[in-house]
């Protein structure tokens, strides 16, 4: 059974009993078309605790329109990605097992049942341009929601959906909505039917709302990327192995604040599940930074089949890899990392000295982190090597700073614990503020540039093999050359930036807050 996708931007907003549209012709709209009235029927499956609709997700069978079929709606960017499929005539309530394998892991192992029905009489008017385009639609709803358990209810809407216009179009349509009487709202139909709408949060007043927040935080973020893993989404998997990490790093922050009998088990699987990621992600790198390198070249310094070498051997690489993410997500052990880290995130196992003030809780964890950052720092500069590289032969890049390998394994180890102290310092900007941003902003500085120096190292290293493989083969390794003299200077460009980066860190101002 085919599926299809179409990405939504569309902006809900209620109205009152009684409103009108106003008029929405200007600013490129010549005129509004009336494109008759709907009658929708659509019904809603989740988990019996809604773990889809806590991730932004929801899955429905609708009919009443030329979209007839299932539906899975997963949250994009400023919009929605609507995956179709249709209806099974002769399994009618049966979910396609496309659609069923993308919430396979935000559904945690549980069933999936109907959670609510939603009929809309749905009034639709089209925007049009004056050449005859369809710049938006917008669309007067009368809903009448009837959850599984709970009582009906109704309501008045109004939605402008792009069609072909810009995103200023789309700002300048609610601009009038609203001033015409209409109320902006976040809340989705489905939300709404349940009585799931939401406010802002409160800022954390203790170290246990802190860790709450936190990491509930990046455990919808982590479950939330599972589809767009599955599908293999642009930047879906570097996305995903960010919030791993984020995960990880968040139950080390907040080690003291924690039952570690229940944290460091997880930590390891999270450590696991990074580094299936990682590979994916690590060939994704790669394969860009070569393909850069080899467009800034002049063509006639592109010799051989160096593309098809460099590419077929990257895209193999990552390929294989992602298969192997596909096959681990599969697993038991992946699904029960998600239900566990689910669980984790709805009642932390916090203990007793959690409940001090939150401020307080988060300068003493960012000065853990800032302590372990310092002593790869002092680890670092003990290790005998040149702060600045020397030129060998036809001015390649040569020296300590990217030949050296206890150099480059200090500076691999720095950039970790500068990652966990930044993302230390991100965790505790809702309680601190800018004072924490500016500590977050000058660690990831430093991260940046020691992780550029170890990238750059381990490619120059893998691209010399693949010459010493294109000369074997009689080909001219000219090129390969090239791409390894680059990723040294890239190497050795990197050490220095870190190194500034460094000092602007390494600034009593930048952590008083801490002490």
């Amino acid at each position: 059974m085919t599926t299809s996708d179409v990405h939504e931007l569309e902006v809900p907003l209620d109205v009152p009993d009684g409103w009108a549209l106003p008029d929405l012709t200007g600013g490129g709209v010549d005129r509004v078309a009336d494109a008759g009235v709907l009658d929708l029927d659509a019904r809603y499956l989740d988990t019996a605790d809604l773990a889809l609709l806590r991730r932004g997700v929801t899955l429905r069978r609708r009919t009443g329109d030329d979209e007839a079929g299932w539906h899975l709606k997963l949250p994009a960017g400023p919009g929605r990605d609507e995956l179709r499929a249709p209806v099974d005539e002769d399994a009618p309530d049966e979910v396609p097992a496309r659609l069923l394998e993308l919430v396979a892991g935000l559904r945690l192992g549980s069933d999936l049942v109907p959670v609510a029905r939603i009929r809309t009489r749905r009034t639709v008017r089209r925007l049009l341009a004056a050449d005859g385009r369809t710049l938006a639609e917008v669309v007067l709803d009368d809903v009448d929601a009837r959850p599984a358990l709970g009582p009906a209810t109704t309501w008045h809407g109004v939605e402008v959906e792009l069609v072909d216009g810009s995103p200023g179009l789309l700002a300048a349509l609610v601009d009038r909505l609203v001033a015409g009487g209409a109320e902006p709202t976040q809340d989705r139909k489905l939300a709404r039917a349940l009585g799931r709408r939401e406010g802002a949060a409160p800022a954390p007043a203790t170290g246990a709302e802190l860790v709450r927040s936190t990491l509930g935080r990046h455990v919808d973020r982590l479950i939330g990327l599972d589809p767009r893993v599955r599908r293999d989404d642009p930047d879906a998997v570097h996305k995903a192995r960010v919030a791993a990490r984020r995960l990880r790093e968040a139950l080390r922050t907040f080690r003291p604040l924690l039952d570690r009998e229940v944290t460091e088990s997880l930590r390891d699987e999270l450590r696991w599940w990074g580094r299936v990621l990682g590979e994916v992600r690590d060939a994704e790198v790669r394969a860009a930074r070569v393909a850069d390198v080899l467009d800034a070249l002049p063509d006639e310094l592109v010799i051989g089949p160096v593309r098809a070498r460099t590419g077929g051997d990257l895209r193999g690489e990552r390929e294989r890899a992602h298969a192997a993410a596909l096959d681990a997500m599969a697993s038991a052990r992946y699904l029960d990392l998600l239900v566990r880290v689910d669980a984790l995130a709805q009642d932390p196992p916090v203990v007793r000295h959690a409940h001090r003030p939150a401020e307080r809780v988060a300068a003493r964890a960012v000065r853990r982190a800032w302590r372990r950052l310092r002593r790869r720092a002092d680890e670092l500069a003990a290790v005998p090597a040149a702060t600045s590289p020397g030129a060998g032969p036809a001015g390649l890049v040569v020296g300590p700073v990217v030949d050296d390998p206890a150099l480059a394994e200090a500076l691999h180890a720095l950039r970790k614990s500068a990652k966990a102290a930044r993302y230390a310092a991100q965790a505790c900007t809702v309680v601190v503020g800018r004072r924490a941003r500016r500590f977050a902003r000058r660690a990831e500085a430093v991260q940046d540039a020691a992780g550029a120096h170890h990238d750059a190292v381990e490619l120059a290293a893998e691209l010399r093999g693949q010459g010493v493989a294109a000369h074997l083969a009689g080909e001219n390794a000219l090129t390969f050359g090239l791409l390894v003299a680059a990723e040294r200077a890239r190497a050795a460009q990197a050490f220095a930036a870190y190194e500034d980066a460094w000092d602007r860190l390494d600034r009593g101002t930048v952590r008083a807050w801490t002490r």
